[in-house]
């Protein structure tokens, strides 16, 4: 069951709790999974305009990650930890979607960072927080020289959307589950000459609001995530009237 599943339909919300729970190519689907009703009596300032929106860092499970046979049989025949490139891919994916939520929020017109794990917010700021339920390396080769969904990467997730309120509670707002693959283009072996090879923008390592890039192949799925879910996100605060309407 999703975590987002557990969530009332309204009320308040420790922050601690979401704390804890907290491309080209690419086929990506957003389902708005909750709307929740706000509650009477709740403190005047979380109807203003938010003065940030706070991205915190998904959660994942490194050992989640899926990784093809044919890059387990090399990483292993070159004694290398199967389990630090399943996290250096997690560290990555989740680095790409906060950095794309951070940048897209920003275009809108409100100001935006990335925080810290466990940051506490001011009072009537917007936090998005998430959780990747999956990520599937898929085959980059098979990608490349066959396409049409061939070794396929995916990345899902349950992200919500959440208002801070005094003493370190928060009011969900909006809840999403998200996922991309990386599309069913041909690859090289069936005519795409002219194919892009995927460059790869994976996190090296993360401060609020900076990330450190390197290469691991599963950034475009992640950013059209982020990008996808930014849409609903960006429909949602122009029905509260914090953006104009687009």
């Amino acid at each position: 069951m999703s975590y987002l599943s557990n969530l009332g339909r309204a009320g308040f919300w420790p922050l601690a709790a979401f704390g804890l729970l907290a491309l080209t190519g690419c086929a990506t689907h957003v389902q708005n999974t909750a709307n929740y009703a706000a509650p009477t009596g709740y403190p005047a300032v979380i109807e203003k305009r938010p003065d940030i929106v706070l991205v915190y860092p998904f959660t994942v499970d490194p050992a989640q990650v899926q990784l093809a046979s044919g890059v387990l049989a090399k990483l292993q025949s070159k004694g290398q930890n199967p389990d630090a490139k399943r996290a250096e891919i997690a560290q990555s994916v989740t680095a790409t979607i906060t950095q794309t939520l951070v940048e897209d929020v920003t275009k809108m017109g409100l100001p935006s960072r990335a925080a810290y794990p466990g940051e506490a917010a001011p009072p009537g700021a917007i936090l998005i927080h998430g959780q990747i339920t999956k990520i599937n390396a898929g085959n980059a080769a098979r990608r490349t020289m066959i396409g049409f969904g061939a070794g396929a990467s995916q990345v899902e997730a349950d992200v919500s959307v959440l208002r801070a309120l005094p003493g370190g509670m928060v009011r969900p707002l909006e809840s999403y589950h998200a996922d991309a693959t990386s599309g069913r283009t041909p690859g090289l072996a069936l005519g795409a000459a002219g194919a892009a090879s995927h460059v790869g923008l994976a996190v090296a390592g993360m401060a609020a609001g900076t990330v450190q890039r390197s290469r691991t192949g599963l950034e475009p799925e992640a950013a059209n995530l982020g990008d996808k879910v930014a849409s609903n996100i960006k429909q949602f605060f122009a029905s509260e009237g914090w953006i104009a309407p687009q």
